[in-house]
């Protein structure tokens, strides 16, 4: 192999080397997101809050909320303003009812946020 050859290798050889290395930094994870859910339920004009969230550090809440009446969510969207003043996004919500044969129908509205 002459030394031209070997020149020609080397930088082949250099040039795939920086390519892998560079073409590896895509992969690197993002940083971890915080993340938040809210489910409140409303029954009877009383709402509960859960707030549930997760990052750093875990944490759970319960906040009772009065409401006008069973589709008064107003308290709840409140502690969302709340939340998006301190910098969390809504990415997902959701709303269901559940009805029981022996009681009354429940309402949930459930909440995704991320920070």
């Amino acid at each position: 192999m002459t030394s031209m050859d070997k020149n020609k290798s080397i930088i082949l050889v250099l040039a795939l080397a920086v390519t892998a290395l560079f073409s590896f930094k895509q992969y690197e994870q993002a940083a971890p997101k915080e993340t938040m859910t809210l489910i409140v339920s409303n029954r009877n004009n009383n709402m509960l809050v859960n707030i549930s969230t997760t990052g750093s550090s875990s944490r759970f809440e319960q906040r009772r909320v009065k409401a006008e009446s069973d589709h008064d969510y107003s308290g709840a969207l409140q502690i969302i303003k709340e939340q998006q003043a301190k910098g969390w996004q809504i990415k997902s919500s959701n709303y269901a009812t559940s009805l029981a044969a022996d009681s009354d129908q429940d309402y949930y509205l459930y909440f995704l946020l991320e920070k």
